[in-house]
């Protein structure tokens, strides 16, 4: 293998490498819907006990799950809801107690992606009131999530791929490539449930200790979009295999390949941020041509490297196939790939100012590279070998083995837009991705205390330009408290975690209420010494 391609499939595991530790690390995804009016309204001190309360959101809204955390920090899950629209309406438990109550919600967006919040209303009088812990994301449920749609994504871009080409293109018995196709159908069917139970974690805000639930299998299911399209998959997934088992060129396995690949296609379009953006009868049609187009040029590459390491008669006849077909399937890719860019990221600055445009760069990166192997593939090693000449087909098998190292890495990066809100997004809700910041400094020690987004809601708090006489340290840890004393709520305690850029930062916090919250950051400078940091944050209620 030559220098060149060494360095390419070094490059693409580096890459791949690089997108898992993203996916450890990239903060829970902002969905589209926002709390706009709830009744009891947020702070309300009511004289008699409510039976209900309505939660109204910009948006169809469908409720995952609300708790009720009494006075003497009871938490009770409210099963009695019941969902118009964008209004969810919550059945109260009879007999409330006076006093202080908050109530944490989290529901599903329109495009799939669960959201939170919570609101506080008293009875007689306000009273203190001692929260259940809120936990943390559950950071093996982000990197399960990811893992899952990963084994997915390989199963219908190389397992129903792979069928599709040998099928359409290759047309040969025993099909190329037959067995690493069939690999990844099955590992796309394993991933199916697994994918389902992360998704109802995810959905629920649940820990994984809470997989073995019944509600979060219902909620994988049937919370969210997510599941349906999880469905759809494994069932693309399943006509896959039955086209792999029938007779080669038989009519029966044309058409069973060319269903599955276009429920890959449905699939795709059926959940996410691309498939809810406007106008939706572009994004719908661009998301579908773009799935499937994506599925016959990735999904070729394996059995196509199988005909080349096979050879024989039938090589030139399935590259002279091949190189036919391509240019159109590329063609489609880029021009349905280029309208959901222009839709999604609307200005070119926020392709480096955003997760999202940073993963969208990375794999506008990978997929240069894929197109510069292909095109000289196409016209430097294919045309030779059609016309006779056997030396390059050793580089051209060498070649595709470097396309698919970094197809893979263009799967990986596929999955984090799971966790990436649109610049689209951000510029509907712009308050939802804002970051407040304070300076803070007591006894040598400093650093600058940040909240984000700084409104009622999931909030996550970091600390950075951390400082010991006027250098920069590593502390032994960092914890961090949130409390509304005026109103009795909290505190909310978190342990920081550390990043690679030297911040710390905790979220899994939920803000009921807007005005002043107390923070305080206990540094661990030593194990015999803390200095702890406190300041204000400004909490104001989401737009109206």
């Amino acid at each position: 293998m030559s220098g060149f391609h060494i360095w390419m499939l070094r490059v693409s595991a580096a890459i791949c490498a690089a997108v898992f530790a993203l996916a450890l690390s990239v903060a829970a995804a902002f969905a589209h819907a926002q709390l706009i009016g709830a009744e009891p309204a947020d702070g309300t001190v009511l004289a008699t006990a409510p039976d209900r309360l309505t939660l109204t959101f910009s948006e169809p809204a469908r409720p995952l799950v609300a708790r009720l955390i009494h006075p003497s920090g009871r938490d009770e899950i409210l099963r009695e809801i019941g969902e118009k629209g964008s209004v969810i309406v919550l059945t109260l438990p009879s007999g409330l107690e006076n006093g202080t109550h908050v109530l944490s919600w989290r529901v599903a967006s329109s495009d799939g992606h669960p959201i939170g919040g919570g609101l506080v209303f008293s009875v007689g009088a306000s009273s203190a009131v001692t929260p259940a812990a809120i936990e943390q994301s559950d950071i093996s449920v982000r990197v399960g999530l990811w893992s899952a749609r990963f084994l997915l994504l390989a199963g219908l871009i190389v397992g129903v791929g792979g069928v599709a080409f040998n099928a359409l293109i290759g047309r040969s018995d025993p099909a190329p490539g037959a067995r690493i196709v069939t690999g990844a159908l099955f590992a796309g069917l394993i991933a199916a449930p697994l994918l389902v139970g992360f998704q109802g974690l995810d959905a629920l805000g649940a820990q994984f200790s809470d997989v073995a639930t019944a509600d979060v299998w219902e909620a994988g299911l049937w919370a969210t979009s997510y599941g349906r399209s999880t469905l759809l998959a494994a069932a693309a997934i399943f006509m896959a295999y039955a086209a792999g088992q029938a007779s080669n060129g038989s009519h029966l396995r044309i058409a069973l390949a060319v269903a599955a690949l276009l429920l890959v296609g449905v699939t795709v379009a059926s959940a996410g941020h691309a498939s809810t953006a406007s106008p939706r009868y572009l994004t719908i049609p661009a998301v579908f041509l773009h799935a499937v187009t994506v599925v016959l040029w990735i999904g070729a590459l394996v059995p196509l490297g199988a005909v080349l390491i096979r050879g024989g008669a039938a090589l030139p006849i399935v590259l002279r196939r091949f190189s036919r077909f391509i240019p159109a399937i590329v063609i489609v890719l880029a021009l349905s790939g280029t309208a959901l860019a222009v839709i999604q990221v609307q200005t070119i600055p926020a392709l480096w100012n955003t997760d999202y445009g940073r993963v969208l760069l990375a794999k506008l990166a990978l997929v240069a590279a894929l197109l510069l192997l292909a095109a000289l593939n196409r016209f430097y090693l294919t045309v030779p070998i059609l016309t006779g000449s056997a030396s390059p087909t050793l580089r051209l098998t060498r070649s595709v083995g470097a396309e698919i190292g970094l197809a893979t890495a263009v799967i990986a990066v596929l999955g984090l837009w799971r966790f990436t809100p649109p610049p689209r997004a951000i510029a509907a809700n712009p308050a939802l991705f804002e970051v407040q910041e304070v300076s803070s400094a007591k006894e040598g020690v400093g650093a600058i205390l940040s909240i984000r987004p700084p409104i009622v809601g999931p909030v996550r708090v970091e600390v950075g330009d951390l400082l010991l006489d006027g250098k920069p340290f590593e502390p032994v840890g960092v914890s961090i408290d949130l409390d509304k004393p005026s109103y009795g709520i909290g505190p909310f305690t978190r342990e920081a975690s550390p990043a690679s850029d030297g911040t710390y930062s905790a979220d899994g916090f939920v803000l009921p209420l807007d005005g002043f919250w107390i923070v305080r950051v206990t540094i661990l400078v030593t194990d015999f010494r803390s200095v702890t940091l406190t300041d204000v944050f400004d909490i104001r209620k989401a737009q109206q």
